[in-house]
């Protein structure tokens, strides 16, 4: 499933000093553990608030709305809707990458 989130980006790992598409890591979320990929970066707000559209990678500290691809289906909801079932967080290497929230979800499948 592929969900448009924010997150804020808290640390990195040694091998990849930027967050870019493509970029690997665990989900997080309630009980849930789930392989991520960063597919695609929208926007990225830096520590001075300067947005900046249609960036192609983020630095520690830096808030960024992003596309996520998760291996399998997760049970969420947006963190509108529901607080608690609409925060993650991303890690890597014993680390916490980033911190987020889901924005929106996929649309659901009728059947």
């Amino acid at each position: 499933d592929k969900l448009i989130c924010q997150v804020l980006v808290m640390d990195l790992p040694d091998h990849a000093k930027v967050l870019t598409a493509g970029f690997q890591a665990i989900f997080h979320a309630h009980c849930a553990e789930e392989e991520a990929t960063v597919t695609k970066i929208f926007e990225t707000t830096d520590r001075k608030g300067k947005v900046t559209k249609g960036a192609h990678f983020a630095n520690v500290g830096m808030r960024v709305i992003c596309m996520i691809e998760l291996a399998r289906t997760v049970p969420l909801e947006t963190f509108d809707d529901y607080p608690f079932l609409g925060r993650f967080t991303l890690r890597t290497e014993g680390k916490t990458c980033a911190i987020g929230v889901i924005k929106k979800l996929p649309p659901k499948k009728e059947g």
